[in-house]
């Protein structure tokens, strides 16, 4: 990554990005304090945030796709935006100031995603999955540092106005994608290979999207419901905070592992056989008798189950090779959202059945879902080496 500019402008651009959007929930809890906002309030504000951020990346994708410029000035115009958003809200003095802002900042992770993503498999063709692994996992460190990072600024005398000292450094990553070069994207064997896909097109791509669908869901699911299904056996919280907290870097470890196998032993491999693995450590998770026991399975249900993100994006954008940015953020927008479809209706027959056979349940979607993974493509021939572009 320190060898190929745009990788490390794209990578240090995503950890950036999920730190300040870890950061916002923290920051509306400490101003909630000072200001008198109600959880009411402030479940307002995360939900619009989530909704702009997420709807927006198959729109910002297609303007990517259009725009013929660097798609790292835009990626660093999303980051800007955010930083400045961010600490604009940090300061703001009523409700009716942080709603606007929050959502405004959303939408700055809304165009850097579909960007840096297709940018991250650009930058190093030959190793797409593998590339496209290290930007999700650079994002999930984001996502667990910014919470801690969000709180240790908080709590100081200065309060929320710390947050801008956080904004202002988050602008380095924009600066370096501002100068990163155009990356020179390879799209002529990918063409050839989503031809031959395309011919059989409505196989191919209601397996896939089923997959994604479920495989989203399992995890959003376990991300949701493992604190509740631990509060609900009267675990000590600090035990099953800690727990979703491993089963979230978990997935991230998993995603790097996953990429490498893609590269390596093709698509297939890396999502068939964790996902198959992932049910006996899905069950050994739920059904543990003790904290110990549940901690070491949530971490490999992590790995196994979260692993299969970063393979599932690069196979999308090769079912689209010609437009990149809007793969990617039709792809990320749709992951989001099934996995929230999917958590709603966990939580209604939970209400019906109990949340541990409904964990259950969920776990064993893998199986289907790993027979819908023999539909992805195999290991794939070597051709001539393209060179990693920007390095």
């Amino acid at each position: 990554m320190f060898r190929n500019r745009i990788a490390l402008a794209v990578n240090t651009g995503h950890f950036a990005v999920d730190v300040m959007n870890s950061t916002v929930p923290v920051m509306l809890a400490t101003l909630a304090l000072t200001l008198g906002l109600s959880n009411t309030q402030i479940g307002v504000a995360l939900t619009i945030t989530a909704f702009a951020g997420a709807l927006s990346q198959p729109l910002f994708g297609w303007l990517a796709d259009k725009y013929r410029g660097r798609p790292t000035v835009l990626a660093g115009v999303g980051v800007a935006w955010m930083a400045v958003c961010l600490a604009a809200a940090a300061v703001a003095p009523g409700w009716g100031w942080i709603v606007p802002l929050v959502g405004l900042m959303s939408l700055g992770s809304g165009l850097f995603h579909p960007i840096g993503t297709a940018t991250a498999a650009a930058a190093n063709p030959t190793r797409a999955a593998s590339s496209t692994a290290l930007f999700f996992f650079s994002g999930q460190l984001g996502l667990s540092l910014g919470p801690v990072m969000g709180g240790l600024l908080l709590g100081t005398a200065f309060g929320g106005a710390s947050v801008v000292l956080l904004a202002a450094v988050s602008l380095v990553p924009a600066l370096l994608l501002f100068a990163a070069p155009r990356p020179a994207i390879q799209v002529g064997g990918v063409a050839r290979a989503a031809g031959a896909l395309l011919r059989v097109a409505p196989v191919i791509i209601a397996a896939f999207v089923l997959l994604v669908a479920v495989r989203s869901s399992i995890q959003q699911v376990y991300m949701s419901f493992l604190p509740k299904l631990f509060a609900d056996r009267g675990w000590d919280p600090a035990a099953y905070g800690a727990m979703a907290g491993t089963f979230m870097f978990a997935a991230a470890i998993g995603n790097v592992i996953a990429g490498d196998i893609a590269d390596r032993f093709g698509m297939r491999a890396a999502t068939l056989w964790p996902l198959l693995l992932s049910v006996p450590a899905g069950l050994a998770c739920v059904w543990a008798p003790t904290p110990a026991l549940a901690f070491v399975g949530s971490a490999v249900a992590g790995m196994l189950v979260g692993g299969q993100h970063s393979v599932l994006v690069v196979h999308a954008q090769r079912l689209l090779p010609v437009k990149q940015g809007f793969a990617a953020g039709l792809i990320l927008g749709f992951t989001f959202a099934s996995g929230g479809v999917g958590t709603w209706l966990a939580g209604l027959a939970a209400d019906l059945v109990g949340l541990p056979a409904t964990m259950q349940s969920v776990t064993l979607l893998a199986l289907p879902a790993a027979l819908l993974a023999l539909t992805l493509p195999g290991r794939e021939r070597p051709s001539a080496a393209a060179e990693p572009a920007g390095a």
